[in-house]
């Protein structure tokens, strides 16, 4: 796009936005896109990268955070690793400047995806829930990236007091707060009969170059990197199966492939945020299509509102961070047949405060 064609002062909000309302978990993001804001040569490299998805700041972060771990940027490593007092900006944007061709051909071909294992500690309970009445079923999951979450049972998710579930040899531990004290954690996992995920650009971790560019999209100051490079490696070992299509067009056509015989639930986290309403209409119109031959529950992680759950109070603010909804909604006979918010929850999967009655004891299918 040619940079008097763009519309810096909407970019400049959307940096200053990033900064007061996203970046909340990381003080080290918020103070570089605070600066990044008011940087017309910044924001600039944004819009000379080319594509539309390459102006979202997350692209241009981490695409910088990338070159930290190829080691290219030991200025701006010590910040990253909170080795460096002061202000990261200088250090971040003179590294901008000095690799702007790298940059600009990483952002012009990647997509920021994070894939945070931190869900599968909800996503766990969310599955005990919905799947307690069915002896066997089916899970497929709708923008699934490298199929991280689809390895749930291979972690071990720890709820504090509440209880625990998975490996407890695993080399992932999860950990999750158990809010409002409400929790009940089931016996065992739900374990699905087959299961699949759908993503437009499927990440291999196989691949080294694809591996480092899903850890780089993770912010380096939350203390998830470790954990996070600990999870690719164990599911690298032995991916999930992950195929490309899109989550609204191609989803349909996957879930009636997959165990047809079986009740089916499709999973998506913090991916309808991303649908226009349009997009989630036809999503939630094609769920209520494959219920006419089969079961079909939706289970979703998405931030309030995403998802039409109907009213939920989100609990006291969480230093900013914006809570998201952990529900399920049912469809049966080509019809929707229930809704149900089953949690409050970080986006990372750090604490649930559980609202249903229980999530119910898990079977293995």
């Amino acid at each position: 796009m040619d940079l008097a064609a763009a519309d810096l002062p909407a970019l400049a909000d959307l940096w200053r936005w990033c900064a007061t309302e996203d970046y909340t978990d990381s003080v080290l993001y918020r103070a570089i896109a605070a600066r990044v804001a008011d940087d017309h040569e910044l924001i600039g490299l944004t819009v000379a990268a080319g594509p539309p998805h390459a102006q979202f700041p997350h692209v241009l972060m981490a695409a910088v955070h990338e070159l930290v771990l190829l080691g290219a940027a030991p200025d701006l490593a010590a910040h990253y690793g909170g080795d460096a007092p002061g202000d990261p900006f200088p250090a971040f944007r003179a590294t901008c400047l000095a690799h702007r061709e790298a940059l600009l051909a990483r952002m012009a071909t990647r997509f920021t995806n994070t894939n945070e294992v931190g869900r599968s500690a909800v996503i766990a309970l969310a599955l005990a829930h919905v799947t307690a009445p069915w002896d066997a079923w089916a899970l497929v999951e709708g923008g699934a990236s490298a199929g991280i979450n689809l390895c749930y049972d291979r972690f071990h998710l720890d709820y504090g007091p509440a209880g625990t579930l998975g490996d407890p040899t695993s080399s992932v531990h999860v950990t999750c707060e158990d809010r409002g004290g409400a929790l009940v954690v089931p016996d065992a996992l739900a374990l699905p009969r087959e299961r699949v995920g759908l993503d437009l650009d499927p990440v291999d971790l196989t691949d080294d170059d694809e591996r480092r560019w899903l850890l780089a999209c993770t912010w380096p100051d939350t203390g998830r990197l470790a954990r996070t490079a600990a999870a690719h490696e164990l599911v690298a070992a032995d991916p999930p199966r992950v195929v490309v299509g899109d989550v609204v067009t191609d989803l349909p056509g996957l879930l009636a492939a997959t165990a047809p015989e079986l009740p089916a639930v499709v999973l998506t986290t913090w991916v309808v945020g991303y649908l226009t309403p349009d997009q989630r209409a036809a999503f939630a119109a094609g769920l209520a299509a494959a219920s006419r031959t089969r079961p079909v529950t939706w289970v979703s992680a998405e931030g309030r509102g995403a998802v039409p759950l109907g009213p939920v109070d989100l609990g006291p603010p969480d230093g900013g961070t914006a809570p998201g909804v952990l529900g399920a909604i049912s469809y049966a006979a080509g019809d929707q047949v229930g809704a149900e918010v089953l949690a409050v929850c970080h986006p990372h999967g750090r604490w649930v405060d559980w609202r249903a009655p229980g999530p119910g004891a898990g079977r293995s299918g």
